[in-house]
């Protein structure tokens, strides 16, 4: 339902101050919607196959689990059930993996995870594990923890500088690698810590020829030189938590390659499992063939008629927003407007679900760009959601004037995944001594943006209000918008 409040008058408001308008989404609100529905140009057939196999490429003895595992938004599991363990709980693994094939693009992740996963996240939320990614000769690996609030801190145990030293040292011809895991929650002075070990029988050394020095000093410090890692958990996190119902092996949750790979002599808490018959882990999608259509940039967020966000009625704005392709926007017709004028909104959200490097941005902008998003182009008064991985999804102020002078602060609240917020905006010309400030609430949170002298002067021009897309190069995030007031001309 849209509804403009035609009582500001009578409420003693400036004639000059735009009205808010609501939007219940209980049908289809015609907002105008760009590049917003984008159909794969070739959706990916995914085809997983992996449980246990009476094979012996990883361990000691016949019997494994593993095999063909595709990297897909849609989550897929083999695993043993295990007693609920948290981040207050100690606990270890041992075993033993073995990869035979890897496609650029694949992702495996091996360890302790929460069977609860909303897909397209990239990595599991609530997990401490083996985190891999391929290439054509070979992968890389890190082990990470991530929250159930998708938090993130680990460390590489392959050498990797972003964009510099990106080896993938992990053969792909069968050699076998054994490794453990232990998180101890008094270590690191109780903030909790987990320690990692590798090693292999015949994969000792690595020449990756004359290098930089940084990459050097890099190799140097990771596998197969050095074979021990103890990662901190960041203070803090121990108090967010994580739940870890299952241990085995999950695909990672973005659209990609292949890998066949077999994990054996697997012990979880000192109990060795028996892999000389199938154990009967749990198996969820491990065993199917499906199209996927949730490939990189393939936006598809809009009006949709259901209710994550919480809202009184169904229906509600949002779905899946990539960083990546496309620019893409879903908004409101609402101008003219502009910086010297008072603007506010609020409603309700819902995080579904976010990779790393992923974000996207909520409010008022100019439609006049068609190629390039506000954040950058200029236009823009609004909320951005996303952040470092360490931390998850800020949910903060931004804008980005006429002369694309950008403005934001460096943190604030967080959207928690699966949680619906009741949030606030409100932009004022005449705050912050005549230069203007923004403020935005998310929950019991509120952090304050003021702008600098000159900034407002440099104006912008905003017909449009609703969520728009980054270009930089990344995942998706999942999001629901319900029950939204907005300042917006008649």
């Amino acid at each position: 339902m849209n509804l403009i409040l035609p009582v500001f008058l009578a409420l003693g408001v400036s004639a000059t101050a735009a009205p808010l308008k609501t939007e219940t989404f209980d049908r289809e609100p015609g907002w105008e919607g760009h590049h917003n529905r984008i159909p794969p140009e070739k959706p990916l057939i995914v085809t997983q196959d992996f449980g246990y196999s009476a094979t012996n490429h990883a361990g000691k003895a016949q019997g494994e689990v593993g095999g063909s595992i595709q990297r897909s938004t849609t989550p897929a599991y083999y695993a043993a059930e295990i007693p609920v363990r948290t981040l207050e709980d100690k606990f270890a693994a041992s075993g033993s993996f073995a990869l035979t094939k890897s496609q650029p693009g694949a992702g495996i992740f091996f360890g302790f995870f929460n069977s609860n996963q909303p897909g397209g996240s990239g990595r599991p939320i609530g997990s401490l594990g083996l985190h891999f990614d391929f290439e054509g000769k070979g992968g890389r690996l890190a082990t990470r923890l991530i929250t159930g609030t998708n938090k993130s801190c680990g460390t590489f145990i392959t050498p990797y500088l972003p964009g510099k030293f990106r080896p993938t040292p992990i053969k792909n011809d069968g050699t076998r690698y054994h490794w453990t895991l232990a998180y101890d929650p008094q270590g690191a002075g109780g903030d909790g810590e987990f320690t990692f070990t590798m090693r292999s029988d015949t994969h000792t050394s690595e020449d990756y020829g004359e290098l930089p020095e940084a990459s050097q000093k890099e190799a140097l410090a990771r596998f197969p030189e050095t074979q021990r890692f103890t990662v901190p958990l960041t203070p803090g996190y121990k108090k967010e938590g994580a739940t870890f119902d299952r241990f085995g092996v999950l695909n990672m949750m973005k659209s990609g390659g292949v890998a066949v790979m077999f994990f054996d002599d697997v012990v979880i808490d000192g109990r060795a499992e028996d892999f000389s018959r199938d154990p009967g882990w749990a198996a969820v999608g491990n065993r199917t063939t499906y199209e996927d259509r949730e490939i990189t940039g393939a936006h598809d967020f809009g009006f949709s008629a259901t209710n994550h966000a919480g809202g009184k009625g169904t229906g509600e704005a949002g779905g899946g927003l990539w960083r990546s392709g496309a620019y893409a926007y879903y908004a409101d017709k609402v101008g003219p407007l502009n910086i010297d004028q008072k603007l506010e909104a609020r409603g309700k959200a819902k995080l579904v679900t976010a990779g790393p490097d992923s974000d996207m941005h909520i409010g008022w902008f100019s439609g006049a760009t068609k190629d390039k998003s506000p954040d950058e182009a200029g236009n823009f008064v609004g909320i951005h959601v996303g952040g470092p991985t360490r931390i998850g999804h800020y949910f903060i102020p931004c804008f980005t004037t006429a002369k694309a002078t950008k403005g934001k602060v460096e943190n604030g609240p967080i959207i928690t995944p699966g949680k619906v917020f009741d949030w606030a905006l409100l932009y004022d010309p005449a705050a912050n001594n005549g230069h203007g400030e923004m403020r935005v609430t998310l929950g019991d949170e509120s952090v304050t943006l003021p702008l600098k002298p000159g900034q407002k002067a440099q104006g912008a021009t905003l017909d449009r209000f609703g969520l728009f897309t980054s270009q930089a190069g990344g995942q998706m995030v999942k999001i629901f918008l319900d029950d939204v007031s907005y300042t917006a001309n008649p």
